[in-house]
């Protein structure tokens, strides 16, 4: 019996996937002051090996990489020297600079998956959804009940319910290219616990990544989806859910105002619920976004007094000094680094996005990792793109640039290829 290490290459993955709050809860259960402190440590140690990695292997990059490598490089050294300039130390604050390497993060995965492309998807699957489910029986298990729903006691960061959307498609994928059931079984369990938890904008992402997901298959590859294998179960799956549901709401009516609720605040996110005070936070800060809008306000972001108070208390929401939170991945990129900054962020994922769709066909890994890259643009209008979604990033662009139809883990495309070059045999015909 031979042992698969195929596992380790995934680790590079993981060390990302670990700076999320569902992990550093499991470290430190109940101390924040730990958790914040080791979040901080591990960001900081994986920005600075992100940097001497990339650029150590930068003959890996492609043309376009390089690029996007070369201008942000160029951004945070003119940082490093308006830093030394205006205060006389190179990093003055960490805070800001982070703002920037962490797109060094996509770099150094891309590079080191362009060198060793051996990582499986069902690793990064597993270790996801098994993380969460610690997560929550662990530390948080006062959120599995109607209570906390009903009074929306999340409990799980949204970036942990954001994560859960690899896993889900994995199973889904799963389900489709191998007629695994289980999976099928597998990919709504993740789906009913991100519908459960609540995090609205987790909603319209995963909504959106699976239109993005379908449309893919339908131009990109030769084998469209067959909803036909899903629809009979999804039929009883529906009515046995309509049932139990019926005799829930029975009990507990309370469940259909939340839901009611949680729809009523997306249609008005500018006037209620978490939408409305995300508004509001935009609007303490579009001033000096629109002052500063180029290059960002970088160090001087850092020192302004906070901007967005309480209006029940006539204080600050958040304490001075410790930089500004927002809750706008495009907020927090243009009020510190500016449309400038914006562009650097985008370079990558845009050049994914094209990259993938310029494609005449896509493998399962390119079209799973693609769908969940372009929700990362829905996703980041309520919250920051979290430490993983670099590295997913990273994955995803060397995927797109070295994966091919054979070394697709569901080995659909394959499994046609190899029909033909036996039938070619059989006719002894050579297909190069």
């Amino acid at each position: 019996m031979k042992l698969k290490y195929n596992f380790l290459f995934a680790i590079p993955l993981i060390l990302f996937f670990v700076t999320d709050n569902m992990f550093t809860e499991l470290a430190a259960p109940h101390n924040l002051e730990a958790q914040g402190a080791l979040n901080n440590m591990m960001v900081k140690a994986l920005a600075g090996i992100s940097f001497l990695y990339s650029a150590v292997y930068f003959m890996r990059m492609s043309p376009p990489m390089r690029i996007a490598f070369f201008f942000t490089t160029l951004y945070v050294l003119g940082m490093v020297f308006e830093s030394y300039y205006k205060y006389n130390t190179p990093m003055v604050y960490p805070h800001v600079f982070l703002k920037v390497l962490l797109l060094y993060y996509s770099f150094a995965i891309y590079t080191y998956y362009k060198g060793s492309f051996y990582v499986e998807f069902s690793h990064i699957a597993w270790f996801a959804l098994i993380g969460f489910w610690l997560n929550v029986l662990i530390v948080n298990p006062h959120t599995l009940s109607v209570s906390s729903f009903t009074n929306h006691e999340r409990g799980v960061h949204s970036t942990s319910v954001y994560m859960l959307v690899l896993p889900f498609l994995y199973f889904l994928s799963n389900y489709f290219f191998k007629g695994k059931l289980m999976s099928l079984l597998l990919a709504f369990f993740v789906l009913v616990t991100i519908f459960f938890f609540q995090h609205r904008t987790v909603w319209i992402s995963t909504a959106v990544v699976l239109v993005i997901y379908y449309l893919l298959f339908k131009f990109k590859t030769n084998t469209p989806l067959d909803l036909s294998k899903i629809l009979p179960i999804i039929t009883v799956l529906v009515i046995a859910g309509l049932a139990s549901s019926a005799f829930i709401f029975s009990i507990h009516p309370e469940i259909i105002e939340k839901i009611q609720e949680s729809f009523s605040d997306m249609e008005n996110f500018d006037s209620q619920g978490t939408g409305g005070w995300r508004y509001k936070q935009w609007l303490s800060y579009l001033p000096f976004i629109q002052e500063n809008f180029f290059f960002g306000m970088r160090f001087e972001g850092f020192e302004l007094p906070i901007q967005f108070y309480r209006e029940d208390l006539d204080k600050p929401v958040f304490e001075d000094g410790h930089g500004h939170f927002f809750h706008s991945f495009y907020v927090d990129v243009l009020f510190y680094t500016g449309l400038a900054g914006l562009v650097l962020y985008c370079l990558q994922a845009v050049y994914a996005t094209v990259n993938g769709l310029r494609k005449k066909s896509l493998t399962v890994n390119q079209i799973m990792l693609l769908s969940f890259i372009m929700s990362g643009f829905i996703f980041g209008i309520s919250y920051v793109l979290p430490v993983f979604f670099y590295a997913v990033l990273g994955w995803a662009i060397a995927t797109l640039e070295v994966d091919k139809v054979e070394r697709s883990n569901f080995l659909v495309e394959a499994a046609h290829r190899r029909k033909y070059r036996l039938q070619a045999l059989r006719n002894n015909l050579i297909i190069p």
